[in-house]
């Protein structure tokens, strides 16, 4: 479409890290601390520990966690409301780790990692 423009690209692209090692047994090990069944204790179990986890940018996303929650538990075809994942209470969860991880794929400006914003440098 060459009358269409310049082409655009996103300045900044990043993955979502939501499941690390680290994450999982900082949780698991706090279920337990707090007297309560681990509902990552069989999944940590299976898992081989990564030689590296890579985390660029971390979003302190405390003061909407229960909005994130709420807002994953609306994707019932991905994860399931009532499960596991959902289990450990949210004050708890919270507490424990109440930041997305991410990490930067893609980065056309200068930033300094590691990011506690998605939109730093834009």
């Amino acid at each position: 479409m060459p009358d269409a423009g310049e082409p655009w690209r996103a300045s900044k692209v990043y993955y979502h890290q939501t499941f690390t090692y680290h994450r999982l047994t900082t949780m698991h090990q706090a279920c337990l601390d707090a007297g309560i069944e681990s509902p990552y204790a069989e999944w940590l179990e299976r898992w081989e520990v990564p030689p590296l986890e890579v985390v660029t940018t971390r979003v302190d996303i405390r003061d909407f966690f229960g909005l994130a929650r709420e807002a994953l538990k609306a994707h019932r075809t991905q994860i399931d409301p009532d499960g596991r994942w959902f289990s450990m209470p949210d004050e708890l969860a919270v507490q424990t780790w109440p930041w997305e991880d991410y990490v930067l794929a893609l980065n056309d400006v200068v930033t300094p990692l590691p990011e506690d914003d998605l939109f730093s440098g834009l």
